[in-house]
């Protein structure tokens, strides 16, 4: 029995939380057996992310390829388990599992019924199994299938309040998401079309030989995967549905959307980039000029326009902006180090970002107040809560022993190494308005006086269970950030060996 289980775990992983989703729905009116099941799935997730991530790390970054109903490559699908992949899911586990913490016993206030917590739940475990096998598929048109199930999930969660504004915002996500699988849609076919492949190596190999004898069809494709996915794990300037979703979902849906799902597209942006196309033809198409230039733009623009925010929410929605131009930076500048730096700050983002959303989500039901001048003297009524909140923003701003300062210092020498001044300059500022923006947040709730009247408090249990867990994986990732780092740094050089 646990031969089998070991054996197939690069397909359990996925598997396993989407039949427990739809199971869930059976359950609507047992809410505390719905809250143990999808606890219960986040906890073996957590352990089958870090098995697989040990089995790569012990292997020397030897890959576990799994081929699905025993079909091999190019006929069957195939799931790869490699340094990016265990990277990937130890980030959604780490994320998830204080995220389903932090709703026990509180997401019903959130949503208003026990009943729509139920199917807050299913949803949730849908989009965990579709991260999940975002991360392992080798194959273009499962990303496809995986990015369509993740969509449709974080609509519903976003929606989950009973407010119009929700109603509103979820719409709007759904029509742009949905131009975006257009484009995601018609660069797979493109592909198919000219390779008669949709094995992400396969593919490559062909696209490596004969791409000049279809340039204008392969700049297409290119062009439709960047914008397509760029939309879905939204980019700037293609980031315009995040702000309004992020301020309007429950909070454990703010912290798994801006901590995971986003980065969920952009990896298979960059498995794409990089797995299909290749370094080489990335560059002599161009593309590693506009992704940088995006990046860097993303950076700066959207840490102006946080800045401009007094709703924290929407403050913390547009630094989600920002910190992605960072991934994005990382990818254009196509070597190692920078590479590294991207995907290890994506992996260090997804833990700040989440605790910085948990916090905000448990001040705004205690206090009912949404606005950063409204949260004066805070950080003495909810010491642990305002702690959390801290250690994120000193994460996200660089500060050193914090897990986002790991992620610059990479992006910062990947900058260097290819020449890019503007690059290293973009990520230097993009810290200090970070921090422009984060730390007055931070001065107002621990420097200036609170109400007399004022009776907020920390939330309960387990609400500080799980922003401690997060903290303390931010500040672990930022002293010790080993395994981690060895993941990002041989996911780079597997991406930067693709010719």
């Amino acid at each position: 029995m646990v031969t089998a289980i070991r054996d197939h775990l690069p397909v359990l992983v996925v598997v396993a939380p989407l039949c427990v989703s739809f199971v869930l729905p059976t359950l609507v009116r047992r809410l505390r057996l719905a809250e143990g099941l999808t606890t219960l799935i986040a906890v073996i997730g957590l352990s089958g992310a870090g098995y697989l991530a040990s089995l790569v790390l012990s292997g020397g970054g030897t890959s576990t390829v799994y081929s699905m109903g025993g079909w091999p490559a190019p006929w069957g699908v195939e799931l790869v388990v490699g340094s990016a992949a265990a990277l990937m899911l130890l980030t959604a586990a780490m994320v998830s599992l204080p995220a389903v913490l932090f709703s026990v016993n509180h997401l019903s206030q959130e949503v208003g019924s026990s009943n729509r917590a139920v199917w807050f739940y299913t949803l949730f475990l849908l989009l965990y199994g579709a991260l999940a096998g975002m991360a392992v598929t080798n194959d273009i048109f499962n990303v496809y299938v995986l990015v369509e199930v993740a969509m449709l999930s974080c609509c519903g969660m976003v929606a989950a309040r009973t407010d119009s504004r929700a109603a509103e915002s979820a719409l709007t996500y759904l029509i742009l998401v949905s131009l975006g699988s257009a484009l995601l849609l018609g660069g797979i076919g493109l592909i198919y079309i000219i390779t008669g492949h949709l094995n992400m190596g396969y593919a490559s190999q062909e696209l490596s030989r004969i791409w000049q004898d279809y340039p204008r069809v392969v700049r297409l494709a290119a062009s439709f995967f960047l914008v397509g996915l760029g939309v879905k794990s939204a980019l700037f300037p293609l980031h315009v549905w995040l702000p309004d979703a992020l301020s309007c979902a429950p909070s454990p849906a703010s912290a798994v959307l801006s901590g995971l799902a986003v980065k969920g597209y952009l990896i298979c942006l960059m498995k794409v980039l990089y797995n299909v196309f290749g370094g080489s033809l990335i560059q002599q198409l161009a593309l590693d000029k506009i992704i940088t230039v995006l990046g860097m733009a993303g950076i700066i623009a959207a840490s102006l326009f946080a800045l401009a925010q007094d709703e924290l929410k929407r403050r913390l929605a547009f630094s989600t902006v920002a910190q992605l131009g960072y991934a994005l930076l990382g990818m254009g500048l196509v070597n190692a180090s920078a590479l590294t730096g991207a995907l290890f700050y994506m992996a260090a983002h997804a833990a700040s970002t989440a605790v910085l959303f948990l916090a905000a989500g448990a001040i705004v039901t205690a206090t009912g107040k949404k606005r950063v001048s409204e949260l004066a003297g805070i950080g003495r009524k909810m010491p642990v809560t305002m702690a959390a909140f801290t250690v994120g923003s000193l994460s996200l701003a660089g500060v050193p022993l914090f897990a986002g300062f790991v992620g610059k210092w990479n992006l910062l020498l990947g900058s260097l190494e290819a020449g890019n001044w503007l690059g290293a300059a973009a990520v230097i500022v993009g810290s200090v308005l970070c921090g422009a923006y984060l730390f007055p947040v931070i001065r107002a709730a621990y420097l200036e006086p609170a109400p007399s009247d004022d009776k907020r408090q920390d939330p309960g249990w387990l609400q500080k269970l799980s922003m401690i867990l997060l903290g303390a994986a931010v500040i672990i990732l930022g002293v010790m950030p080993g395994p981690f780092l060895k993941l990002a740094r041989r996911a780079a050089v597997d991406f930067i060996a693709v010719r």
